[in-house]
């Protein structure tokens, strides 16, 4: 079965998490760090009624990814 590649586009970030939109799947760090915090999952790695199916492990790091760098940049 096909994956879908994750995009930063399809992704909200603000100072309380990072969500991926087309999943749900949410993030939002402690206050002391961005790499610490809960996860809720939403529909990550369900096939989704568009079709869409994320892979988890790419989500996840995309998400840690954007929440890096909206934290230096507003530091």
């Amino acid at each position: 079965m096909a994956r879908t590649a994750a995009r930063p586009d399809q992704f909200e970030v603000t100072d309380k998490g990072v969500t991926h939109k087309p999943t749900g799947c949410t993030f939002t760090p402690y206050r002391s760090g961005a790499r610490t915090g809960n996860m809720t999952l939403g529909q990550l790695g369900n096939k989704l009624a568009s079709g869409e199916q994320f892979r988890p492990s790419e989500v996840q790091a995309m998400i840690q990814q954007l929440l890096e760098r909206y934290c230096a940049k507003n530091e």
